[in-house]
């Protein structure tokens, strides 16, 4: 265990983890490549210029900027794909190793739709318990999650 675990909120940070799941996910699946390949045969062809007479842009550089500003969102899809990868491979296992009834429990609190109170009324359903129980099934849930994640 690192010294500087001592100092952190594991838990508000596992509860963060848990709601950045569904957009890391997403952004993992992300086709960064066909995207950036699209982008790149879009610069294949810059723009000409208009022989109307007219006088041309206030900016001779426009064309050097739209090169730059495409190639630099070709490297952000990239490094936030491979944060994204990152981030599943740090969180998975830690997910893995969490019970079906805690995976629920979490899942419920942290990544269903609707409110708080909804969420205890799932969970006292799901498992025949009072409120007080529900919370108390999150709360040792969140802490094993968090044990996971940062092994505190």
């Amino acid at each position: 265990m690192h010294v500087m675990t001592k100092y952190l909120d594991t838990r508000k940070a596992a509860i963060n983890a848990l709601e950045d799941f569904a957009l890391m996910e997403n952004l993992a699946e992300l086709p960064a490549e066909e995207m950036g390949e699209q982008l790149r045969a879009d610069l294949e062809a810059p723009a000409s210029p208009r022989l109307d007479g007219m006088p041309g842009a206030h900016d001779p550089k426009a064309g050097e900027a739209r090169v730059c500003a495409t190639l630099d969102k070709i490297d952000f899809l990239g490094e936030r794909r491979r944060q994204a990868r990152e981030y599943l491979d740090w969180f998975l296992p830690a997910w893995a190793r969490l019970t079906d009834d805690e995976r629920f429990v979490l899942e419920t609190f942290f990544l269903g739709n609707g409110s708080q109170e909804e969420a205890v009324e799932r969970i006292s359903d799901h498992f025949y318990v009072e409120r007080s129980s529900a919370y108390r099934r999150k709360n040792r849930a969140l802490e094993r999650f968090a044990k996971a994640l940062y092994g505190a």
